[in-house]
């Protein structure tokens, strides 16, 4: 059972997702979390402590999801691709309202140099973490690679979100072959090599 901090901000999530910044006020978290008026404004005194809160949570939810996610990888580098496009897949439906509110984090960060940081430091995490993933795989230039991965994965999601399509198998089918692709192009990847040693 999550504990009230942890319930109020997935509300917060939620309410990003759905209202915007605009719309993010400890009374609307109340609200969606189901919670009394006022637990919110007493665990996160202000707006800018609630926004921060916002992005620490989106962090934890997603180093957790990636460590799951890149769990059954070992060395094989298909199963890489699988779980790359599993991820995206999550983000574009699952995990669309968390999405949503990191890109509604990601505007207002654009004029707010301390929010900027903290995004920063959060998406430095999560490329550390894919780039640990590459370098086991034998990327030469395993950091450089991850922010490649990122920000193709970034700019798919994103298309989805606006034009479609919606449905996961659909997601899945696109976005395989120009995963499949990049993955294969990254320096210091051996795909073929990989998959004659997996077939004998």
């Amino acid at each position: 059972m999550a504990d009230r901090r942890t319930e109020i901000l997935d509300g917060a999530l939620h309410v990003l997702a759905e209202h915007g910044m605009r719309g993010l006020t400890h009374r609307a978290v109340d609200a969606v979390a189901g919670i009394p008026q006022g637990s919110t404004s007493y665990y996160f005194r202000s707006r800018s402590a609630l926004v921060a809160g916002c992005v620490e949570r989106l962090l934890e939810l997603d180093l957790a999801f990636e460590s799951a996610a890149v769990s059954a990888v070992g060395g094989d580098i298909r199963a890489l691709v699988d779980a790359l496009v599993d991820a995206g897949v999550a983000m574009a439906t699952t995990r669309r309202h968390r999405t949503i509110a990191r890109y509604e984090l990601s505007l207002a960060a654009v004029r707010d140099p301390q929010l900027r940081a903290a995004l920063v430091r959060g998406g430095d995490a999560i490329r550390a973490f894919g780039a640990d993933v590459l370098r086991a795989l034998g990327a030469s230039d395993a950091d450089r690679s991850a922010e490649a991965i990122v920000a193709i994965i970034d700019g798919m999601v994103f298309t989805a979100l606006v034009r479609g399509p919606h449905e996961p198998a659909a997601l899945a089918a696109a976005w395989r072959p120009p995963l499949e692709r990049a993955v294969r192009a990254l320096p210091g990847i051996a795909w073929d090599v990989a998959q004659d040693t997996k077939e004998s």
